[in-house]
Formats: C-alpha cells, structure tokens, sequence
C-alpha cells in the first residue's frame, strides 16, 4: 500500500489446514467487529450502548481464542514489540495501576451500562490491536478492512436520512451526535486517503462513498456537532499543508525549501492576524455565550479541581462521578445539566481518571505514532502515496481535537484502536517478515518496505499449556464479562417496564447475575417502586415490599460504592417516599442520616437540601426546612428551580405570603410555572388564600386555555369576578362551568343566586 525506497518484498507462506481456519475466523470476525456501530437493540438497558459494546467484546473474544490457536500452530504470528505498540502498553499498564489504586477499582474494571467504558473494555480494544497488528500483515487485507468500514459508515448516513425516528435522524444508532460525528471522521478520512492514492474506479468510489460521509458530518437532519466539524476542516488543512511541505523540503531544490520555510512563517502570521479579526472574535463570542460551553467551563474547573487533589494517577478510570460530587459547582444547574460522569475533555478526562502519568503515556501513543509516519514518510517514492501516511497523522490530529468537547465510546475507540493497528502495519519492517517466515519470496505491488531495520529475530514455538491458559480465560471473559451483563441489562428493562409483580424479580434477576448491575440496577429499582406511590391501582403491600427489597439493593451498592453522593440521594429520598406510603417515621430518621451522609461528599449541591427540606417538613421542623430550601437558594441565587422549591415549602406551611414572593423572584429568574398546569394550580391557590383576586383573574384565563375542559377553573375565574364586582362576567363562567360538569348544579345555581341582579 505504501511505496518507499529500496525494493519492496515480503515473504508469504502458505497457510496449513488449521492455521487457514484460524486465520478465517479472525479475518471475518475482524469484519464483523467493525458493524459495532450498527447494533442497537432496544430491549437493553441504554439500548445505543450495551448491545454495541458487548457484540464488539465477544467478537473479539472470539478471534482472541483463534488468535491463540494460530499462534500455537506457527510462531511467525506472535506479537512483536515496536515502538507503537510499546506505547499503547504502556498506556494501558498506567491506567490499570491508576484504577488500582484509584477511589473504586471495582467500578474502574466494569464501568456501567451507561458507559462500558471500563478496564474490561480496554482490555478488549488492546487485544484487537494486537490481533490485528500481528495477523494481517498484506495491503489487500488492510484495503477490505477499511473499505468494510466505509460502507458501513455510508449505511449509517443512510440510515440517518431516511429513518422517520426523531431519534435516529439525530445520532442514529450511536444516539447522539457527538458520538455519530466522532465516528465518522474516521470513515472520512479512510476514504479520502484511499481516493487520493488509488486510481481508476477505486478512485471513483472512495470519492462517491465520501459524499454520503461528508453530508452526515456537515449537514446532518438535525444539530450539526460544531467541535467535530472544526476539527475536520482543521484536520484537512494539516493534511493538504503537510503534503505540500513535504513535497518543497523532498524536492532536492534550494529554493522549494526556502518557500517551505517562508510558507511555515506565514502561516503562523496568518494564524495570529486571524485571532485578531473581528470574525474570530465574534465566533468565540458566541461559543462562550452558547449553554454547552457554559456547561463545560464549569465541568472543565471542576474536573481541574479534582485532577489537583490525585494529581499522579488521578481517581481511576470511570470514577469522575465521585469528583463530580466533592467538587459540585453550584452553577452548573443554570446550564441545563445536573448530572456528569465524564470531564468532556480528553486533557482532563485522563488527567482525572490517570493522572499526569496516564495523560503523557496517552500523549506518548499519538507521539510515537506521528514520529514513525513522518520517519516512514521520509522514504516515500512516489509522492501521491505521501497522502496515507500524512492522511493517519491528520486523523490522529483531527480526532484528538474533538475530542476536546466530547469524550469516546466503544464505536470511536473501536476505530482508533483500529487505526493505531493500522499505522502499524504502515510502518512495520517488511524485513523483519522476511526474516520472521524465512520462506520463499514473492513480490508484493510496491507496497511493503518500511523505513526501520530490525535485526534478525529467532521465533520460539508458544507453550500450548500457556495457550490453553489463555484460552480459558477468553471463555471466560466472553461469559462472565459478556453474556452475563447483557443478560443484566435485558432485566434491567424488564424491572422498568414490566408490572410490579413481575419487576421486582427482574431486578433481583440483574443485580444477582452481574456485579456490573450493583452500580445502576438498584437506582432504577427504586425510580420503579418510588414511582407508584401514589398510584391507587398498585397491591399496596407488593409495593412495600419493593421499597424493601430496594432498599436493600441500594445499601450493598453503597458498600460497593461508599463515595458515591448520588445512590446516598436515590437513598434518602427513596426513605422519604416510603414514609409517603406507611407514615413510619423511622423512615424520616433513616432519610435524615443518609441524607446528612450525602450531604458531606456534596455540600453545594442543590439536590440534597431540597430532599433534606422535605425530610424536616414532613417532621413538622418547619424552621428547619425553611432552612435548607433557603440555603439551596443562597448557593446560587439564579438558579430558578431552588426558588420554586422554597416558595413551594413556604406554601406547604401556610406562609402565602413568602411564597408569593419567591414565586415572583423564581419566574424572574427564569422557572416558567405558567406553561406547566400543575405549576399554574399551585400559584392560582397561592393567589386564591391571599384573595388577591385581581391577580387571579388573568391566571384562570391562561388555565381555561391550557385545560379548556376542566370546569374548576371557569368556576374558580366566576369567583374572582364576583369578588371584583365583575358580576355580568361572573354569570357568564359560572354557566361555563355548569355546561362543562352539570355536578357542579346544586353549587352553581346557588352562586347565581347570590350574585345582586
């Protein structure tokens, strides 16, 4: 695929029986793995993540186990150490050692079902990188691999287009565009690096399939994601500039070289007189008043925060939710967001999760990769082959830039892993096979020199008992670590959607065959039994017997997670709305002590006053919970939704009057009540006890026009009338009333009658 200097051979030996077997497996088990972004099923827990990651882990699972047999059957596979690959060790060594001594290394390894994103998931991504790098070692296998890839990018832009889901025309099957548009780059730039140094009808489709490619990227049917769309106009001016210095600096002629140097000069100067104009300052006006860059300037300090306080090896991967929680900024409410578990920025995304140590050796992976592509580079003899290697460095450039706003799942790791695999075989010494297989030679269509020379290395057979181990092992990740969590999730959504009866064995069912359910089975249990409270249908003693159970359930995912401010909440508040149910004010004690727990790992987080506040309420402390609705309010004072749960509490104890207050600085602050029917009731019955009927009268009117049906409010908007005098206007909703519910007879007649004729 890749021409340089010197002749270009390798050597090929014919596969035995087995070992043509072997390789067939991991050869379309390496094709089938590149479908993962495709897999959506929707009877799973986080239905755009679980299918996909657990399809990828056991397809590579699979090839891992007929990875090993081919090893054993001829040595010439066996993975070979390079600088690249080193790297990549290294890096995954560092964050195994960072979630080792991380806050919670059984959370690191397993991740959860909203991520799979944990140790176990990089242990999978390494193995096929080392599959990869050490079976396909010939152009054509590289070329379908990347071309499978293509087509199954151009499927999902398809598939984007043409669905009639709102869901789907927005992130597809990878649910969410920021996650679409991370993945597709890399299409992107496989068919751009193929179109530029294939020929003839290759060259016509590389080119066609980019047009599918581009649009998902540039003009999806919903918001396009900014960052990944700068990111590759930036990754194509790298590209198209770097071809062109390396073609002035290669070309042997003085004067190219000094218009390299004057071009480089000049790009820099283009670059500062650009951040000097009014259009740049305009745009990055707008990227700081947009609510995204809010929410992340806030993450992003908190993120810096807590990288401050584990600054070596950071908190272990998938463990920012725990410095999400200490270091809760009290404006991330006004953004929109409450919740996150990931820094959204790859910086501080490793520096949290592995420290400085973890960020330099994930540093060191684009590094080493980028230093053997421009060494590779170098020897290129034919110029338009320049465009691969230059096109892997300007992917690797691209792909890190967006991640500077969004963070990786399986699909964009997948494909990185993929391309660093890739890479590796760009550079890889074709020497070294010659040496490796020491069988006949057979040319190979200029593809295969490399620019590294590597001594003759003396293959040894691998033990079948090391092989053996190593196979069993893959069995048992592929059951254990696979086909166990998946079940988990399936009864994860079985516990949400089924009937009680049948939910809360579900949810046992999760919890028990997985270790991976301990960390969000059992806040979903108790959403399930919280949210039945109040329904009259629900087998009362059925429904306290979830709560139980769901209790139970929470407080061993506690012990599991003992930093975890967010299960104490799901806790606290799970014992308030027990008490709902039994009136057992054991449960308010019980509320009080989780709740003060929760409190200490979240001491400016708004949440857990509000659910504190109605703990002392329901207690009858009325001072008390004033006390902490107040203190939601003073964390910050712009966030609207503390002032509506103040005003609300200030109702609850029959203080109208503050609570007309709060409701007046809650609507300033932003909390639109009016367009929410329920909110609307409240604030009518605030305004009715204080008999402010002037106020009323526009509040009943928007309350007819959003539920035009409902009788209580032209009876109620009568009254106001009648209390301003209004009396003509009183008759005419009073018999509106009465049209609309004849029960209302007896009461209405009666009305009319007292109105003066």
């Amino acid at each position: 695929m890749l021409q340089t200097e010197g002749r270009s051979e390798t050597f090929i030996k014919k596969r035995s029986g087995l070992e043509r077997v072997y390789f067939r497996v991991i050869e379309w088990g390496t094709y089938l793995a590149l479908f993962t972004p495709l897999i959506l099923v929707k009877s799973y827990f986080f239905p755009y993540v679980v299918p996909k990651t657990i399809f990828f882990r056991i397809i590579v699972d699979i090839i891992f186990i007929a990875y090993i047999l081919l090893v054993i059957s001829n040595p010439r596979y066996r993975p070979r150490i390079n600088a690249l690959t080193l790297a990549i060790t290294v890096f995954l060594g560092v964050i195994i050692i960072a979630s080792l001594v991380g806050a919670n290394f059984e959370k690191s390894f397993w991740s959860v079902f909203e991520r799979m994103t944990g140790l176990l998931t990089f242990f999978h991504l390494y193995a096929f990188f080392i599959v990869l790098t050490n079976v396909f070692r010939e152009r054509k296998y590289w070329e379908r691999i990347l071309t499978i890839s293509i087509l199954i990018g151009i499927a999902l832009s398809f598939y984007v287009f043409t669905s009639s889901e709102p869901t789907a025309r927005g992130g597809g099957t990878l649910g969410n565009t920021s996650f679409m548009s991370a993945y597709i780059l890399f299409d992107i730039f496989f068919a751009i690096s193929l179109f530029l140094i294939k020929s003839g009808g290759w060259r016509i489709f590389y080119g066609v399939a980019l047009i599918p490619l581009l649009r998902l990227l540039l003009f999806p049917p919903q918001e396009s994601t900014q960052g990944a769309i700068g990111a590759f106009w930036g990754g194509i001016s790298l590209l198209g500039f770097s071809c062109l210095l390396f073609y002035l600096f290669t070309s042997g002629k003085k004067l190219f070289k000094k218009i390299a140097f004057a071009a480089i000069i000049l790009l820099v100067l283009a670059g500062i007189g650009f951040t000097q104009t009014d259009f740049f300052k305009d745009k990055l006006t707008e990227i700081k008043q947009s609510s995204s860059w809010e929410a992340r300037a806030v993450v992003w300090k908190m993120g810096f925060h807590a990288w401050q306080e584990r600054p070596w090896l950071g908190w272990g991967e998938d463990n920012f939710n725990l410095a999400f929680a200490k270091y809760f900024d009290p404006k991330l409410p006004i953004t929109g967001d409450i919740w996150y578990d990931r820094v959204h920025n790859i910086v501080l995304d490793m520096l949290v999760q592995a420290g400085i140590l973890g960020f330099l050796s994930y540093l060191a992976i684009f590094g080493v990769a980028i230093f053997s592509l421009l060494k590779i580079s170098q020897k290129v003899v034919e110029k338009k082959n320049l465009f691969l290697p230059l096109g892997m460095m300007a992917l690797l450039a691209t792909y890190f830039a967006q991640d500077i706003w969004v963070f990786d799942m399986v699909s964009s790791y997948m494909m990185f892993f993929l391309t660093l695999a890739f890479i590796c075989f760009l550079i890889q010494d074709r020497r070294q096979e010659m040496i490796l297989q020491g069988q006949e030679r057979v040319d190979e269509d200029k593809s295969s020199s490399s620019p590294f020379a590597i001594a003759r290395v003396r293959e040894k057979r691998v033990s079948p008992f090391f092989g053996g181990l190593l196979i069993i092992l893959a069995l048992f990740t592929l059951y254990f670590g696979n086909i166990q969590p998946a079940r988990a999730s399936h009864y994860t959504v079985m516990g949400i959607s089924q009937p009680l009866k049948q939910a809360i064995p579900a949810f046992q069912k999760a919890i028990k065959i997985s270790p991976m359910s301990i960390f969000e089975t059992p806040e979903q249990f108790s959403r399930r039994v919280t949210d039945l409270i109040f329904d009259e249908n629900v087998d009362k003693g059925l429904l306290e017997e979830g709560f139980k159970l769901a209790e139970e359930e929470l407080k061993k995912s506690i012990a599991h997670n003992p930093q975890d401010f967010r299960l104490y909440l799901v806790l606290g508040r799970q014992y308030n709305d027990f008490y709902q149910l039994t009136r057992n004010e054991e449960a308010l004690r019980q509320a009080d002590e989780t709740l003060e727990k929760a409190r200490e790992l979240s001491p400016k987080n708004q949440q857990v006053y509000w659910s504190l506040a109605q703990t002392k309420l329901s207690l009858g402390l009325e001072k008390e919970a004033i006390e902490y609705m107040q203190k939601s309010v003073d964390l910050d004072p712009n966030f609207s939704q503390s002032r509506w749960y103040l005003a609300m509490t200030y109702r609850a104890i029959g203080d109208d009057e503050s609570a007309l207050k709060e409701i007046e600085a809650a609507e300033k602050a932003g909390f639109n009540w009016r367009n929410d029917l329920e909110n609307l009731k409240k604030v009518i019955e605030t305004y009715q006890n204080l008999q402010k009927n002037e106020e009323l009268v526009p509040l009943y009117l928007l309350a007819i026009q959003l539920d035009p049906k409902n009788a209580q409010f032209p009876a109620g908007l009568a009254v106001a009338y009648a209390n301003l005098r209004q009396f003509d206007k009183a008759r005419q909703y009073a018999e509106e009333a009465l049209s609309l519910n004849p029960d209302f007879a007896a009461e209405l007649e009666e009305f009319l009658k007292s109105l003066p004729k």
